[in-house]
């Protein structure tokens, strides 16, 4: 099973992502509920794409949290992020995903 480790910035998902590489697991990183909303689309993109290009030997998960907001998961996704959460979920929403090559899930716990 995959370790579930809640992120909040850069500093808390490289700390996520060191102890990863240490151990050799394969985390996945979730954001606070709602992160879509507080975040915003861009900056959840850009966390993305920072951790995987300075942990490409780590494989983790990013799942960002769009609470109940489909314009938020909509952004998300064209911004890039590959696993979304909402709840509830929407089967417009995952058929979009699937169309993007991402992902909508429920939240981990």
């Amino acid at each position: 099973m995959k370790p579930v480790i809640p992120i909040l910035d850069w500093r808390t998902t490289r700390a996520a992502l060191e102890k990863a590489r240490a151990e050799g697991t394969s985390p996945t990183l979730v954001t606070p509920e709602n992160a879509a909303a507080v975040y915003g689309a861009g900056y959840l993109a850009a966390l993305q794409e920072r951790a995987r290009r300075e942990f490409p030997d780590v494989a983790f998960t990013l799942v960002v949290d769009c609470g109940d907001a489909p314009g938020w998961a909509l952004a998300c996704l064209r911004a890039g992020v590959k696993v979304i959460s909402m709840d509830p979920l929407n089967d417009k929403i995952a058929d979009i995903a699937r169309q993007m090559g991402a992902e909508l899930i429920r939240r981990p716990s």
